[in-house]
């Protein structure tokens, strides 16, 4: 998650902590927040994993090339992640 997302979130969150609302809306927030934390957080893994040639190199077993096929797999649904990207 974009620094810009982290504190509107942020904001959005700490704003409605008031008495008049109720504390489960402010729960399902806290909720929200941490799932788009964690979204972010793989992001980073799978950028950081994107630029390191060690792991997309031309496989040389079946073993090697069942292990790219799924880290490609799991790269893509990474990607298609809901977290505003």
């Amino acid at each position: 998650m974009d620094s810009e997302l982290q504190a509107a979130l942020s904001r959005f969150i700490v704003g409605r902590r008031a008495p008049e609302v109720p504390k489960e809306v402010n729960d399902d927030l806290e909720v929200i927040f941490k799932a788009a934390r964690k979204v972010a957080n793989l992001q980073i893994i799978v950028d950081e994993q994107a630029e390191d040639v060690g792991l997309w190199f031309v496989a040389q077993t079946a073993s090697e090339a069942y292990l790219q096929q799924e880290l490609r797999r799991l790269h893509a649904a990474i990607e298609e992640a809901p977290d505003g990207q």
